[in-house]
């Protein structure tokens, strides 16, 4: 056999190898921009409630629970929630713990300390089955946070 038939076999099989990786990843975005929820335009509106006219009128306000300020939280306990919050969402998402430990949160920390308390951050809130809502998972990072070590 020839040298120059041989690579010519080995170039075909290369581009058509290019090929066959471009257009499945090509079918892997699709399926990957399918499976993303998209978020609703408009907000579900709160149904009002009518009071008869014979009933006195209360302030019927309702009274949320004592969840700090957001600017109450130090800024690494905020870095913390947005590391678990990522974590679960892409739990749900199907993607491994080593992509999620790659998450730019996590890898452009420069402290070793620090990135090593956000891989635990992440590792931890990824391990967790089920759903949170938003205020329970803020409430419960933050408090972790706070007993946790401060930040270095």
């Amino acid at each position: 056999m020839s040298v120059f038939l041989r690579w010519g076999i080995f170039g075909i099989l290369g581009v058509a190898g290019l090929l066959y990786a471009y257009n499945a990843s090509k079918r892997l975005a699709e399926v990957h921009a399918d499976k993303t929820p998209t978020v609703a335009a408009e907000p579900a509106s709160q149904p009002e409630v009518e009071v008869p006219a014979d009933e006195p009128v209360a302030d019927v306000t309702p009274v949320a629970p004592s969840v700090e300020p957001a600017s109450a939280a130090p800024a690494h306990c905020e870095a913390e929630l947005v590391v678990a919050q990522r974590a679960l969402d892409m739990k749900k998402q199907g993607e491994p713990l080593d992509r999620v430990l790659r998450m730019q949160e996590i890898a452009w920390q420069e402290a070793p300390q620090r990135r090593q308390r956000l891989e635990q951050v992440a590792t931890r809130w990824y391990g967790y089955e089920g759903s949170f809502q938003p205020e329970a998972l803020r409430i419960a990072v933050i408090s972790d946070c706070r007993q946790s070590a401060p930040a270095p």
